[in-house]
């Protein structure tokens, strides 16, 4: 076993020592808060390693678009894939009037931002997305955030970093 010569004070909150502790519990070879901090910490580092691009996707209001797409460009952003798209969450579609006759549309329009990038600016474009996309009203969508374990440019055979930077 390795020696551990470096103390270091890590001052907890009551609900996240109970989160590790629930976590800890799970594991057979744990006999202490300290080393599940530790483990955690080393599969989070492993986990960046091996993941360190982000894709993420969001579902927003077709008249949300230009300011997000301009937003995303400032940031260095390169590239953002548009799907037109249609589903429900909360809104459960709405009720429109067309040549007087009032129906039901269950699955409202949206268009859905798909963006792989480093995992360095994942909080960044979360948060431009959320500024530039938000209303207020119910509707406004939803941000989807998944780790990318690999991305290739089919013309050139570019890998990973490489295609996104």
């Amino acid at each position: 076993m390795e020696k551990l010569d470096q103390r270091i004070q890590l001052v907890a909150s009551k609900q996240f020592n109970e989160l590790v502790d629930g976590w800890r519990r799970t594991q057979a070879d744990l006999p202490s808060r300290s080393e599940a901090i530790r483990r955690l910490v080393h599969l989070g580092l492993e986990h960046e390693e091996e993941h360190p691009m982000r894709m993420i996707s969001a579902i927003i209001r077709p008249g949300r678009y230009e300011p997000v797409r301009e937003a995303l460009t400032e940031l260095g952003v390169h590239g953002i894939t548009v799907t037109e798209v249609r589903g429900f969450g909360r809104q459960r579609g709405k009720t429109e009037i067309y040549r007087g006759a009032e129906y039901e549309v269950k699955e409202t329009p949206k268009l859905r931002i798909d963006v792989v990038a480093p995992s360095t600016m994942e909080e960044e474009i979360v948060s431009t997305i959320v500024e530039q996309a938000r209303t207020g009203k119910v509707g406004d969508g939803t941000i989807f955030v998944s780790p990318i374990r690999g991305v290739t440019r089919i013309r050139t055979g570019e890998a990973d970093q490489e295609v996104i930077g």
